[in-house]
């Protein structure tokens, strides 16, 4: 296989795995945004103290009360019956920042609320089912802009008490590692099925990039092999002067003039 096929494929599995581990995350998130909403700094309680802890210095929203029940009129007084039938009273709270609207006037004390600006009104339009599920009903609220320092209440009845800011920041954590996760999940998950593709691609059609790799033996003990036959080569003996051979001179025939002064001698 390709080395760069492999490199995609790698990829491409490690942000597989990655985006899925990030999906897993987010979803994991979702549990935790339900108990962060469902936190209660007091549950079915006729009493307690609550620490506002103001971290900005500049006042805090307070506390939310919530009773169990639900909204209806009974008498036709034109005022949800959980309100009339609880009673809840601060009996000790911190200095508010009295540059909120009716922070001044109220003081850190309790005061009823449904909705914004309509008190316990019985209307259809003056209701909060944020914590239906749980069968509470909000009734009102308590230390509107204090500073930081301790809320203690008094109920005739059980109440449940959150922390209205607290709730705030862990929701607001909650959510965005949710965003994170899932988005992180996506953008892998997308990322690495497309190098997945891309690297079968590229496995499927290009050819090994390995070379044949030949063993050349050093400079000085080659040995090649001929198909040609081998040739002796002869070279000329190598004499001493005394081992020189010996060339005679070829031999001279040397022939006289022939002489005509004397006859031959002789005769029949």
């Amino acid at each position: 296989m390709h080395t760069a096929a492999k490199v995609l494929l790698i990829i491409g599995t490690i942000a597989t795995v990655i985006g899925i581990g990030g999906f897993a995350i987010g979803a994991g998130q979702v549990d935790d945004i339900g108990d962060s909403w469902n936190t209660f700094e007091f549950e079915d309680a006729t009493n307690g103290t609550i620490t506002i802890e103001d971290t900005d210095g500049m006042g805090d929203i307070g506390l939310t009360f919530w009773v169990k029940g639900v909204y209806e009129d009974k008498d036709g007084d034109g005022t949800w019956d959980v309100c009339q039938n609880t009673n809840v009273t601060i009996t000790e709270s911190p200095d508010v920042n009295n540059s909120w609207e009716w922070a001044e006037i109220l003081d850190g004390n309790f005061y009823n609320e449904v909705q914004a600006n309509q008190g316990c009104d019985s209307n259809d339009k003056n209701i909060n089912n944020d914590r239906e599920a749980k069968g509470l009903a909000k009734i009102g609220r308590a230390c509107w802009g204090c500073y930081a320092g301790n809320v203690s209440f008094e109920s005739n009845q059980s109440v449940w008490v959150t922390y209205e800011e607290k709730v705030g920041e862990e929701l607001g954590e909650d959510v965005g590692i949710l965003i994170l996760g899932f988005i992180g999940g996506f953008g892998g998950v997308c990322c690495g099925v497309l190098f997945l593709i891309i690297g079968g691609i590229m496995a499927l059609t290009m050819k090994d990039n390995k070379q044949e790799m030949m063993y050349a033996p050093p400079a000085d003990n080659q040995m090649m092999m001929v198909n040609n036959p081998t040739t002796t080569h002869m070279s000329s003996p190598q004499f001493g002067e005394s081992d020189q051979p010996q060339m005679n001179a070829p031999a001279t025939t040397h022939m006289s003039q022939p002489s005509f002064e004397k006859p031959p001698q002789g005769g029949l």
